[in-house]
């Protein structure tokens, strides 16, 4: 008979497992890691952080740590060999509306270990080594698992969950009975190896090739850089000497550069796969166990970690019983058109530079197109990313401007000095409700405490309300003492006669809110999620509707109106 552990098993320890257990240890929910390989990697695969998730780990409190890690990259440099430096298409990221305007390189291992520092140091929390994961089976109320520790022993125990985060093998989603069909789309070595002789700027991302051969060629942070290469043979891709195979490449594309001797290097086929679907019963799949695509645009492991970032928060919710279990059919819903688009976006890349028996000049179409370098910056650094298409909300009558449900929920500086920025507020693991008042201030004050308290009233401790008046008014004392709480507000933030306390109160002294969320004197009240995407956006006068959005997240406490 095996023993019950009331708790969610996670398979795998790579950046997915990680930031899941993350989100989860982070609401209380207990969490077993198990991870097959011996030890932390001490090699890099993933290289590059994109804005989306730089924007995650500010919100979940490292993003800091990174920083000292990282090499900032302003964007790629697409050489085609056809065309004059000075016309080289570049697809350049400084120009998104982010903090992170720019995407990050960084060593894997060192990515990996940061995160561990930080569950360790957060949640006393470490992987379990040498641990596999060999059986597998589930009924209505639990997972049985068959875990194989260093000794070879075999461990049985049920689980409330398991998460499979075991990549592309996963033994998790062939457990669960879940196809993952795709195709082979080519086959690429890469190599981490100084180099010398090197005349192009290794700030940027660079990506030469011709109608046979392709390189991709991007300084690290330390002595080495990351190289890939590609061929439509195989033959180099697969050679006994990568070192003279990648020699061989870079001299017949004009590189220049010579190759040292690699500190790592390996090969694989391309993929493109996706799972038919993320969730059985009581077995979830995330990141690369359910989707793969090709390298291109670096976007694998930052699709793969955002998979997670979806997930934790909804499955605490369900783990805790605050959220029926249909609440995880929302993370397919929401993350597999995401692994589509992720894919698609890469393949866009993958044609231009690895289309293969096509001159680069009849490539080149793809870079002119209107709008490809808005369009390519904003989808492979995930700010496009969004759940517009199966958003819920709950109808209203008058339409608000500004981010639509299920969009990315912009930043915005409210307070100059001390710096206080919108996501700073969003800083905590709960919906976040923001009041801003309009013209109106003290209906809209009202409206935004009345539904405070009945959404504190249904669902206890699942939203953070904040008010944001506007930085030009002013809080005084009101002559008439009965109506003091219908006073305005001021930068200085006195006294407490909003009814929001210090710590859920400041001001927009810049107006950025008003700017990035479309608002004017209608006032808006704003439910962000947990996951920094809007949930709904409405003006104060139709606040019920929240109440009926978050139906579809949380069951109200016993004895409250639905």
């Amino acid at each position: 008979m095996s023993s019950i552990e009331e708790s969610v098993l996670i398979v795998g320890a790579g950046p997915t497992g990680l930031i899941l257990a993350h989100e989860l240890l982070r609401r209380n929910v207990p969490v077993r890691l198990i991870e097959k390989r011996k030890g932390p990697s001490h090699t890099t695969r993933a290289m590059t952080v994109h804005a989306r998730s730089m924007e995650m780990f500010e919100h979940m409190g490292i993003a800091h740590r990174l920083e000292e890690v990282c090499l900032q990259c302003p964007g790629n440099i697409y050489h085609f060999p056809h065309l004059p430096e000075s016309e080289q298409p570049r697809t350049d990221y400084r120009v998104l509306p982010t903090r992170f305007a720019f995407y990050y390189k960084i060593n894997q291992n060192d990515f990996e270990q940061v995160l561990r520092e930080h569950l360790f140091s957060q949640y006393s929390l470490k992987p379990e080594y040498r641990t596999e994961l060999v059986g597998l089976s589930q009924d209505a109320g639990s997972v049985e698992a068959r875990i194989m520790r260093p000794d070879g022993t075999v461990d049985t125990r049920r689980h409330s969950w398991v998460v499979g985060c075991d990549g592309v093998r996963s033994f998790v989603r062939g457990a669960a009975g879940i196809d993952f069909p795709g195709e082979e789309v080519a086959a690429m070595a890469m190599m981490d190896v100084e180099l010398t002789d090197v005349n192009f700027d290794d700030h940027w991302m660079n990506y030469f090739f011709d109608e046979e051969l392709f390189m991709n060629c991007t300084k690290l942070p330390g002595r080495c850089w990351r190289i890939y290469m590609s061929e439509p043979t195989g033959a180099l891709v697969h050679a006994d000497d990568a070192r003279a195979a990648f020699q061989t490449v870079a001299d017949r594309l004009g590189i220049g550069m010579k190759i040292g001797e690699p500190e790592w290097a390996t090969a694989w086929a391309i993929r493109n796969n996706i799972a038919d679907r993320y969730r059985n019963g009581r077995m979830l799949i995330c990141g690369d166990a359910s989707h793969v695509h090709s390298p291109s645009g670096g976007q694998g492991m930052n699709g793969c970690m955002q998979d997670a970032f979806n997930l934790g928060w909804k499955l605490a919710a369900v783990f805790k019983g605050l959220a029926a279990e249909a609440v995880l059919d929302s993370y397919e819903r929401e993350r597999k058109p995401i692994g589509e688009q992720i894919t698609e976006g890469a393949m866009a890349t993958h044609e231009i530079v690895m289309g293969f028996g096509i001159a680069p000049e009849e490539r080149l179409h793809y870079t002119q197109e209107p709008g490809w370098e808005a369009r390519t910056i904003q989808l492979v650094s995930g700010l496009s990313h969004n759940y517009r298409d199966v958003a819920l909300v709950p109808p209203v009558i008058h339409a608000v401007a500004g981010p639509r449900a299920g969009e990315r929920a912009p930043d915005a500086l409210l307070v100059s000095e001390p710096r206080k920025r919108l996501y700073d507020v969003f800083r905590h693991p709960r919906f976040t409700l923001l009041v801003v008042p309009g013209a109106d201030v003290d209906s809209h004050l009202s409206a935004g405490r009345a539904l405070r308290d009945e959404l504190e009233r249904r669902y206890p401790s699942q939203v953070v309300a904040c008010l944001v008046p506007q930085g030009n008014t002013r809080m005084s004392e009101h002559p008439d003492p009965d109506r003091a709480t219908k006073a305005t507000v001021s930068p200085e933030g006195r006294g407490d006669d909003t009814g929001f306390d210090f710590d859920h109160r400041v001001c927009d002294e810049t107006g950025e809110i008003l700017a990035r969320y479309g608002i004017g004197p209608e006032g808006r009240l704003i439910l962000v999620r947990p996951d920094l995407y809007v949930g709904m956006s409405c003006v104060p006068e139709e606040a019920a509707a929240m109440l009926g959005y978050l139906e579809q997240w949380f069951r109200p406490v016993s004895g409250c109106a639905a």
